[in-house]
């Protein structure tokens, strides 16, 4: 004997089937919205990443330029109509991919010393004062960004790439935020530094076809 399914149990396999399509729908909702949070989140902590590279290299390139005004400054003490940029600062640098070349050599002008390849800029609260530091807050440190400075003698008259003869140089900084899940976040700056009456005068941009790397 065949039992037929009663009108209330039809009822209850109803709605279990509704539950169940709603619970589905609202886990896919939810999955949906952590989904967007961490793109948002990931898209947000790109941009700080950029701007932390950004500014890291413009602090490297201010720096760059000082030191440059004072080799131009110490030339022009000791009478010297040129500067031999790999008798001031060493043998050109070849360990970054794509910088530089045998015709526009990269020099590196701060060297990081004590074995290390960049030069950190690193934000710790052991560095801070005791009133920098607000009570009951967890202080964010600075610790994966980094930078290096480099200087190549612009197109003048001079036969070698190695030699200034106009008093004009290009300063390029180059500044990495490091990414544990990921490649690092890089900023490229440069600037063209010219010394006049011991005056740096900085002009930024892309003037007279030297502003690609790779020339």
């Amino acid at each position: 004997m065949v039992r037929r399914p009663t009108p209330r149990r039809q009822s209850r396999g109803f709605t279990l089937l509704l539950a169940l399509g709603v619970v589905t729908l609202v886990t896919m909702a939810v999955m949906l919205s952590y989904s967007v949070v961490g793109r948002e989140a990931d898209s947000q902590a790109d941009t700080r990443r950029q701007k932390q590279a950004f500014f890291a290299a413009e602090a490297g390139l201010a720096e760059g330029r000082e030191t440059v005004r004072l080799i131009m400054a110490n030339a022009k003490n000791l009478g010297q109509l040129t500067i031999d940029l790999r008798a001031t600062l060493g043998a050109p640098v070849n360990d970054i991919p794509g910088l530089g070349s045998p015709a526009h050599p990269y020099f590196e002008l701060l060297p990081p010393g004590g074995g290390e390849v960049w030069n950190r800029y690193e934000l710790l609260t052991s560095t801070l004062e005791t009133t920098e530091l607000p009570a009951n807050v967890d202080y964010p440190e600075q610790r994966n960004v980094r930078y290096r400075v480099f200087v190549r003698d612009d197109d003048d008259s001079e036969a070698s790439p190695e030699v200034d003869g106009n008093q004009q140089v290009w300063v390029v900084s180059i500044a990495e935020v490091a990414n544990p899940r990921g490649r690092p976040t890089r900023s490229v700056v440069q600037a063209l530094v010219t010394n006049v009456s011991t005056q740096s005068i900085v002009g930024p941009g892309n003037p007279a076809g030297n502003s690609n790397l790779n020339n």
